[in-house]
């Protein structure tokens, strides 16, 4: 491992022991008795295709009154992976039910609608993973005033009322891509950022166009590409990018489809090699492309640890086991975390292997 990719990792670890010792907490507070009963919970909204979960650990009988729902949107992408599984477990861990929604599109208004659908049906708790920075708002407020605790997932909502955000620093994430794809070319040449129109993806397209300039000012980001974060139009966008732009000597990606989809467009422009791609994220359709290099590295979060912790916090707050007051609700003050940096994790030819799910 080079000294740049040493520096990536040393600069983005700062939060760790921060968060593995909220985790620990998290654990050790849950061990110390058996889940009380919760308010009243519904199903998922109709129409919505929700991945349901559920379980009991040690013994613990699973309470389907008890619902954490995560919505996202985009959510056939392989990036989702992780999420469900952490799901899945921590459902298992705590005797408590799961259940993953939303469109399947950036579609704003449709996760507002949906949001909408899952307060009628009161969970105990809602993670979501935001479209962008407002539309959201009035929602995550009406869940609060309904009694219902909302955690922003990766994109936060700033002025809402939810109770966390936990995530990477996004316009971080774009700095240390930037610095891998500034490494990977050398320093010099024409690149283009990929994104789509998620807050957070767009601050770190940010990252990247602002770090570069900074930092590298051989690179030239000639161009922002949309790739929807699709998969099925992701290769035509970056292939659009490459036959614009014949000299093109990298490619930097921020969300977790924009990695296949510039190797496939790299690939069947026969140029391996000579354009440089930094990824972003675990998808397993992708890490193989770094595994016989046609990727130099990817910018992965936490994805699964993330939403293991949310649902613990949103736990811990309904069962009251955070006793930094006797009332918190009556005292009016908020006993999480408001704001958990998971930070990020380089992801390159010598670890790629651990990523891969079943290896």
């Amino acid at each position: 491992m080079d000294d740049m990719r040493r520096t990536s990792w040393r600069t983005f670890r700062g939060p760790f022991v921060i968060l593995a010792f909220a985790l620990a907490l998290a654990m050790a507070l849950v061990a110390c008795g058996q889940a009380a009963p919760a308010q009243e919970t519904g199903q998922a909204p109709s129409g919505s295709a929700p991945s349901e979960t559920g379980g009991g650990a040690a013994g613990t009988a699973p309470n389907p009154n008890e619902e954490y729902v995560y919505l996202a949107n985009v959510t056939e992408v392989p990036f989702w992976t992780d999420a469900k599984q952490a799901l899945q477990d921590v459902a298992a861990d705590l005797g408590v039910k799961t259940s993953f929604v939303g469109p399947t599109s950036a579609d704003a208004q449709q996760e507002a609608q949906q949001l909408d659908q899952l307060i009628a049906k009161h969970p105990a708790g809602i993670l979501i993973f935001p479209p962008d920075t407002t539309t959201l708002k009035d929602g995550i407020d009406r869940a609060w005033q309904a009694g219902i605790p909302v955690v922003t997932m990766i994109g936060d909502v700033p002025g809402s009322k939810r109770v966390a955000h936990i995530g990477i620093d996004n316009y971080r994430a774009g700095e240390a891509g930037a610095q891998l794809l500034c490494q990977a070319v050398g320093g010099k040449g024409k690149v283009v950022v990929g994104t789509f129109q998620a807050a957070g993806v767009l601050d770190r397209a940010k990252g990247y166009q602002d770090w570069l300039k900074a930092n590298c000012p051989g690179v030239e980001v000639v161009q922002v590409v949309d790739d929807h974060a699709d998969p099925s139009y992701a290769p035509q966008a970056y292939a659009a990018a490459i036959a614009a732009h014949p000299d093109l000597v990298g490619i930097g990606g921020t969300d977790g489809d924009s990695g296949l989809g510039a190797a496939r467009a790299v690939i069947e422009a026969n140029k391996k090699g000579q354009i440089k791609i930094v990824a972003m994220d675990r998808n397993d359709d992708m890490l193989p492309y770094i595994k016989d290099g046609t990727i130099y590295a990817s910018v992965a979060q936490k994805t699964y640890t993330e939403t293991y912790m949310a649902v613990q916090m949103l736990y811990l707050l309904n069962h009251n086991k955070l006793k930094l007051v006797s009332d918190w609700k009556t005292a009016g003050i908020n006993p999480l975390p408001e704001n958990i940096d998971t930070g990020i994790i380089p992801i390159t030819q010598e670890n790629v292997d651990f990523f891969m799910h079943g290896k």
